[in-house]
């Protein structure tokens, strides 16, 4: 007679989502929120700073001894195996350091989005750059779009060929790892991937229509989440990026906006 042996419940990943706090909830943290849970992980917000990116387009950083207890609080969550961690927009300086030396000995994966501004124009970051550099060397990847790879090498990048020297910039300044994003790129939208595995071009269609907020914070998020399960990076991002697309393919419009 063969006994039925309960199985152990498979437990969700877990995902600290660092970021700004828009109450509209396309962009920031609040989107990096709702795209963990679409990914079926279990997410720990910890918010650098409270905004309002549409009408009133301010910005309210917290303190960085604040955003450091709430991020050990998070990360005492996510356990040192099966999680991962995802940065947004850190607003300042101070707070970006205070990041950096909370994950110090943190083990497991880090993406970072370095959000320097908002769809509407709206100035999310205020500090020096190498602030914003030190943090990127200490994740595992970066995930800037052509703007903020400029912004982070002090130049301007239009084309495809700059995006990918740039790519190699940055690792050469001492990032793990770039995905220099080409939505905003003329013709095809062609990611660049680098890493001490080589370079990948990554391209994908375009939708019609205007682009939703929040994409790059999505992406960002998607990928984090994919890593926590252990993925090797480039399956990684192509997981993220091709979720990303079938979304955007069902994006409602509202608002005069396409919501995710």
């Amino acid at each position: 007679m063969h006994t039925h042996q309960p199985t152990e419940p498979v437990q969700p990943i877990r995902i600290a989502l660092i970021g700004g706090v828009d109450p509209g909830a396309g962009a920031g943290v609040l989107r990096d929120l709702l795209t963990a849970t679409a990914r079926g992980a279990r997410a720990f917000v910890v918010g650098s700073a409270w905004t309002e990116q549409s009408q009133a387009r301010r910005i309210e950083p917290r303190s960085p001894d604040s955003v450091s207890a709430d991020l050990v609080a998070a990360l005492a969550q996510v356990g040192p195996t099966g999680g991962a961690v995802k940065i947004g927009m850190v607003a300042t300086a101070s707070i970006a350091q205070a990041i950096r030396a909370t994950l110090a000995s943190y083990p497991g994966p880090v993406v970072f989005d370095p959000v320097l501004r908002a769809s509407s124009g709206l100035p999310l970051y205020e500090g020096d750059r190498e602030s914003v550099l030190a943090l990127a060397r200490a994740a595992s990847l970066l995930t800037p779009n052509l703007d903020e790879a400029g912004w982070l090498l002090g130049r301007r990048l239009q084309s495809l060929s700059e995006a990918r020297e740039a790519a190699r910039d940055l690792r050469a300044l001492g990032v793990t790892a770039v995905l220099v994003k080409g939505g905003h790129l003329d013709g095809e939208a062609t990611d660049t991937l680098l890493s001490s595995a080589g370079e990948s071009l990554l391209a994908a269609i375009r939708i019609a229509g205007p682009s939703p907020r929040g994409t790059g914070c999505a992406l960002a998020t998607a990928i984090a989440c994919e890593l926590a399960t252990g993925a090797p990076l480039e399956g990684a991002v192509i997981r993220a990026k091709s979720w990303l697309l079938g979304r955007i393919e069902q994006a409602v419009a509202a608002d005069g906006e396409r919501h995710l």
